[in-house]
């Protein structure tokens, strides 16, 4: 009776695991970014905030959430000694919470700008993202002489539609 007992809990203790029905869809979306990226005091240097905006085009879906967006945004200095902006081109894949992606940027003073490489690495998805985006100084390093930026983005859907199967 006893093992009878122990077999059929089990199979009801397996059961649990079972899918449940979910939209597994694959979508394309045009979407609108906002963001804010810290850079801690560095060598006595006084801390950076930045003000991210930008749109950008994703694809994402399926059983894991996978996908990948590819799109412009641009980096607002908010407390810097002059203003300095940082236009800049982005890709990112990721899946599940894992995001990976680079950007090309340049940011300026209006005096003089420094072309960027900016590997992307953190936690993300369609939604949002939380990225370390250390900065590989191209040129001109003395601009905005920040290592790398913590960045939080949040993406807003302005259109969505299903892909074609």
């Amino acid at each position: 009776m006893k093992i009878i007992t122990s077999v059929l809990l089990l199979c009801g203790f397996c059961a649990l695991g079972q899918p449940t029905p979910g939209d597994h869809d694959f979508y394309k979306a045009l979407q609108a970014s906002a963001g804010y990226s810290y850079v801690g005091a560095q060598d006595g240097n006084q801390a950076y905030h930045f003000a991210e905006i930008g749109v950008n085009r994703a694809r994402y879906g399926g059983r894991h959430g996978g996908g990948f967006e590819y799109g412009i945004s641009t980096d607002v200095g908010l407390n810097t000694h002059k203003l300095v902006v940082g236009p800049k081109v982005e890709g990112i894949m990721y899946f599940q919470l894992l995001a990976v992606g680079a950007a090309l940027g340049a940011y300026t003073d209006f005096d003089a700008f420094s072309p960027r490489l900016v590997p992307i690495f953190g936690l993300g998805g369609p939604k949002f993202r939380l990225t370390f985006n250390p900065h590989i100084k191209l040129r001109n390093k003395d601009v905005l002489p920040v290592p790398g930026l913590v960045n939080l983005t949040v993406n807003f859907t302005l259109d969505r539609k299903p892909m074609d199967k």
